[in-house]
């Protein structure tokens, strides 16, 4: 296993290496549905006053914080990759929002050059706490830099997503690690960009969260049904709505969380 700083350079290192490539990746119509059924949340706690600051951690290319952005607040995209902070840098300047975003580069394990007591609503998308080399900890930092009562949106991993991969490669080594501790790796092709990934069942997400000083608002799986095989139905926009339907019907049902690949939490920092 390798230790926290060799981890964090080959997250870094990956991380770098797709981002001119990473929105071509996770384009079409399931994503589409993905990023929608994400963003609903972070709309729907988006602060009263355009005033309050919000900050996208792990913003990768920007997808939320831009978007937040464009809505008139201003923004703040942090990010461990220089890579994927240039592409947003480029993003942000062909969508003429400059004077509402700024950039810093930062490891969520350490947020401290960011204003303590500041940020009205963080975003965390695309498994950037799964990522940390501690995600109980990552949630203390962030945890730093909200305001009282602020609120975090983040997209997590799901234990029960990565059993088949094991049991399809009879690594029953693996098979035990996952389920004692929650823990995999990032299966990159290179040895030199694979790092610890920190997946959670339902139960033991909001624990962390409870015990990090927050109160759970929501939590879902996205997404229950498999997409990735429903995908031919989603280029008529009448099935794309009738799935999505299904998919809001099942994604709160505790016992339906375990079929998702990821949880979406959205947390209120408590006073």
């Amino acid at each position: 296993m390798k230790n926290p700083e060799t981890a964090i350079e080959a997250n870094e290192h990956y991380h770098d290496r797709v981002a001119a490539k990473y929105d071509h990746i996770y384009m079409g119509k399931r994503w589409e549905l993905w990023h929608e059924i994400s963003w609903q949340p972070m709309k729907a706690h988006l602060p009263s006053d355009l005033r309050a600051p919000v900050i996208d951690l792990g913003c990768g290319t920007g997808k939320y914080g831009l978007r937040i952005a464009k809505s008139g607040f201003t923004v703040t995209l942090s990010d461990l990759s220089h890579g994927m902070l240039e592409v947003s840098r480029q993003k942000t300047a062909a969508m003429g929002l400059d004077e509402r975003v700024s950039f810093v580069k930062a490891d969520v394990m350490d947020l401290s050059a960011l204003p303590r007591e500041h940020f009205a609503l963080a975003v965390a998308q695309g498994d950037v706490i799964s990522f940390a080399t501690h995600p109980a900890r990552a949630l203390k930092s962030i945890s730093k830099i909200l305001r009282p009562k602020g609120v975090l949106v983040a997209s997590l991993d799901q234990t029960l997503a990565a059993i088949d991969h094991y049991c399809e490669k009879s690594d029953l080594a693996g098979l035990e690690k996952l389920v004692k501790s929650g823990e995999m790796e990032w299966l990159a092709r290179d040895e030199a960009e694979r790092f610890p990934v920190h997946t959670f069942t339902p139960e033991s997400l909001r624990a962390m969260f409870e015990t990090a000083g927050y109160e759970v608002l929501d939590l879902f799986g996205k997404t229950v049904l498999p997409m990735k095989k429903l995908e031919p139905l989603l280029e008529d926009p009448q099935n794309a709505e009738r799935i999505l339907v299904i998919e809001k019907k099942l994604c709160r049902v505790p016992s339906a969380m375990g079929r998702a690949s990821h949880l979406q939490i959205t947390a209120r920092k408590k006073e």
